[in-house]
């Protein structure tokens, strides 16, 4: 899009061809590039539902082996009550992995779709304009529309001022497109997302601080006295 956006009417003057063809076929470029686009983020989204139907999986799998637990342990077979919590504390492990997996997978559906709804309003703006650039480039082609009025031979002093400001612009143009094109890249300002996702992991962190919970042994304990053994 950036490429597109810097060199728009300097390419349909170097090519010499009809302007409003050249506009068409990029735009069509554009328009291809959106669709793959389009394709990408839906994949990203159902991979984080799948991740999210793991997490459901494992909770279930957490409750699953806390009630055996509970279960043996009213029937006095601690060990078999111990194994079970074993069985739990493996699945809580997997199912934290999973948690993180999803986030970072969440963080990047977002953020795909926030760059996708961005190069589509930009691809809106460049189709209103479409018809502009290609009146300023057939005028250009065709020697600089009024600006030859009262020329007398040699250096045409508006057509001098002409090329000095289209280098300006083209400059300006190459700023503009890097811009977007970094923040298009997640380069530019922090989303509200990204943020999010750093408060995220940092809340982590601090409970990861905290130590691993209560051990096998523990949950054991609190197990017999919840169910007043």
């Amino acid at each position: 899009m950036g490429r597109v956006i810097s060199s728009n009417v300097n390419s349909l003057l170097e090519k010499g061809e009809d302007p409003r063809k050249l506009l068409e076929l990029n735009l069509d470029e554009m328009g291809e590039q959106l669709k793959r686009g389009h394709k990408d983020v839906i994949s990203a989204v159902a991979e984080e539902k799948r991740l999210k139907k793991k997490v459901e999986e494992a909770d279930a799998e957490i409750d699953k082996w806390d009630k055996r637990a509970e279960l043996a342990l009213k029937a006095g077979d601690e060990t078999l009550a111990r194994d079970a919590l074993k069985q739990k504390k493996r699945v809580e492990s997997d199912r934290a992995i999973a948690e993180k997996v999803r986030g970072e997978q969440r963080d990047i559906a977002l953020r795909m779709k926030g760059d996708l709804e961005r190069m589509e309003k930009k691809l809106d703006e460049l189709k209103l304009r479409k018809g502009t650039l290609a009146a300023r480039a057939q005028q250009a082609q065709s020697g600089g529309g009024t600006e030859s009025l009262g020329a007398r031979g040699g250096d045409n002093a508006f057509e001098n001022f002409r090329r000095m400001e289209s280098k300006i612009e083209g400059k300006e143009a190459e700023v503009s497109a890097m811009s977007e094109v970094e923040e298009a890249l997640g380069k530019g300002a922090e989303s509200e997302e990204s943020l999010e996702a750093k408060f995220r992991d940092l809340e982590r962190q601090v409970g990861a601080g905290k130590g691993d919970g209560p051990d096998v042994e523990d949950e054991l304990a609190a197990l017999k006295k919840r169910i007043r053994v």
